[in-house]
């Protein structure tokens, strides 16, 4: 069983809101956690502060405000697809033991000066599919059905999903030396029925297991939270129980 005030801290991908995680919280809680599902600036419901100078480092202080907010130590970190980039600044500007763990799920894996445009396969198109609304330079909305949601949720997640500032794409990360050191690294790979990669962020390289990381696979959609989330909720609990010793 977890440990008691066990702050879990769920960070969504682009173009997500916290409303992504809706279905894991009341699960994680009722297995003793509790998380705190992050809605970044400009998307979601807090799209109506979308401006130019939206960027990743302005994501991460989203979450660094939030956690000391509410005045939290010892976290967990679950950064979706764009969020582990999110999450991976968070950890360099707080370190161990404020952040206790981070999970990548289905994200990339950066190093020090990494983009999303820089770090992901398909970086190069990205130029190609910006617009821009009100003035701002965005990626317009991805298809739901292609994130490996299924069924009446297709609708639910495409007419949530917010334009998604074009900075925070292009915005390098900057993570100095011993960043991680301390805190436990997972790597959760989100895989289909046929055990191949559903979603873009499949490079495992930098998943180090011979420095400590831990990996799984979750068969699901890259949306993992919506598409089998009593799944995810089950691996987190496994992930989170299980404390490694970090030399």
């Amino acid at each position: 069983m977890p440990t008691q005030d066990h702050p879990i801290i769920l960070i969504p991908g682009a173009q997500h809101g916290g409303w992504c995680w809706r279905k894991t919280l009341g699960p994680l809680r009722a297995r003793g956690y509790d998380p705190y599902a992050v809605t970044l600036t400009g998307l979601g419901e807090r799209a109506h502060l979308l401006a130019p100078d939206v960027d990743l480092d302005t994501h991460i202080t989203d979450v660094l405000q939030m956690i000391e907010a509410e005045e939290l130590t010892g976290v967990t970190l679950v950064g979706h697809s764009y969020g582990g980039m999110v999450a991976a600044g968070v950890t360099a500007r707080l370190r161990h033991p404020a952040v206790r763990r981070l999970i990548y799920l289905d994200s990339p894996v950066p190093v020090d000066g990494d983009s999303i445009i820089s770090v992901t396969p398909f970086g190069k198109q990205l130029p190609r599919m910006r617009t821009v609304v009100d003035g701002v330079g965005v990626l317009p909305p991805g298809d739901a059905a292609a994130m490996g949601v299924h069924g009446d949720d297709v609708a639910w997640v495409q007419r949530r999903l917010s334009p998604h500032p074009y900075a925070t794409v292009t915005t390098p990360l900057h993570l100095p030396d011993g960043w991680n050191d301390g805190v436990e690294q997972v790597y959760i790979r989100c895989v289909t029925g046929h055990g191949q990669e559903h979603g873009p962020w499949a490079d495992m390289s930098r998943v180090d297991t011979s420095a400590g990381w831990r990996s799984f696979e979750l068969r699901s959609g890259h949306d993992a939270m919506v598409d089998q989330p009593d799944k995810l909720v089950e691996l987190l609990d496994e992930v989170c129980a299980t404390e490694e010793v970090i030399a």
